[in-house]
């Protein structure tokens, strides 16, 4: 079984997926934040503390083939998580400060398999995930049924740590893009070239390599039906189709022969949205790579506002740099007041 090493940090809300809470009977404890130690690690890592004998065997391939699954949207194969697992006899206070803990527990003294979430345990901006299952046949059942919600809440929690570190990085929103849209937003430094037009904002870092952009662009709200995928993917085909063009007289469009783009409707931060991550492309030109774009109301406003960010990274992995980046849209907020004057 092939698997990788690292480690994993921060996390805060003592929440897990809903789609898991139908499944199962989950357990969330928080310790308040008492720890001294901030959990540390790289980011998209997790340790599974598992017996070496368990690891090569039905369970432990189960629980690989979930964190090792492919991320959605990518034009290459990546996985989702780099993986560690650790005997839990070796699990020493170093590698208790790890981000990201998963301790699988089989035993018959469980009727059912459930999930348990202890947040901050060892560290502060940790989460512990224990699985409990009363045999092997229902541990492996039940991971199956719940992979989508085991790396979703990850994944949730690794964009909102992200998302923290920004907020702290620069303390004040983006001024302008308050100004012009209403919503405090938080960008990572590095993107200098700023193009606007009405209603339509875009950075970028304009790097040949590694080059990552976000564009904010807002509409009247007229229906709900707005916030359907297709209806989205047809607007942001006007609008970046007329904003961001290329060499050769190209456009920028949605790849969906390519790829069927992925689409939910999700909470953050009490704050409806719905999103659409695929691939983009420019119509006439060898450009392209993946994007994540959040809609939600202002209803201060009254305007549907897009946040969206995309990379170009030809040749390099895109996991990383597209998650980073796709931290700014959980620093979003609509901002007091409103929009102000231009």
């Amino acid at each position: 079984m092939k698997r990788t090493i690292s480690l994993f940090s921060l996390l805060r809300q003592c929440v897990i997926s809903a789609a898991v809470l139908a499944i199962s009977a989950l357990v969330a404890s928080c310790d308040g934040g008492k720890n001294f130690f901030t959990a540390s690690g790289s980011t998209n890592e997790v340790i599974v503390l598992m017996e070496e004998a368990a690891w090569e065997g039905v369970a432990g391939r189960a629980l690989f083939d979930v964190l090792n699954s492919n991320v959605k949207a990518l034009p290459q194969p990546e996985p989702n998580f780099r993986i560690l697992q650790l005997a839990p006899e070796n699990f020493t206070k170093t590698f208790k400060m790890a981000r990201n803990v998963i301790i699988p527990d089989i035993s018959n003294i469980y009727s059912y398999p459930k999930l348990a979430a202890d947040i901050d345990k060892y560290a502060t901006g940790q989460v512990v995930m224990n699985i409990h299952a009363p045999d092997t046949a229902a541990f492996v059942r039940f991971v199956g049924d719940n992979r989508e919600s085991i790396v979703s809440y990850l994944v949730t929690k690794e964009l909102e740590r992200n998302a923290t570190f920004l907020k702290n990085q620069s303390k004040e929103p983006q001024a302008r893009v308050k100004q012009l849209f209403g919503i405090n937003i938080h960008f990572p430094r590095g993107l200098p070239v700023v193009t606007e037009h009405e209603n339509f904002y875009w950075a970028t870092n304009n790097a040949a390599r590694g080059r990552q952009d976000i564009v904010i662009y807002q509409f009247p709200y007229t229906s709900a039906t707005v916030f359907e995928r297709d209806s989205l993917l047809e607007i942001r085909n006007r609008v970046l189709g007329a904003y961001i063009r290329g060499a050769f007289d190209s456009k920028m469009t949605t790849a969906v022969r390519a790829l069927t783009p992925d689409y939910r409707r999700m909470e953050v931060d009490g704050l409806f949205r719905a999103e659409v991550r695929g691939l983009w492309e420019m119509t006439t030109d060898m450009m392209g790579g993946p994007f994540v774009m959040q809609a939600f109301v202002n209803e201060s406003t009254g305007m549907v506002v897009v946040a969206e960010v995309f990379v170009y990274a030809p040749e390099m992995n895109k996991r990383n740099i597209l998650r980073n980046l796709e931290s700014v849209l959980y620093t979003v907020s609509i901002a007091d007041g409103g929009k102000e004057n231009r």
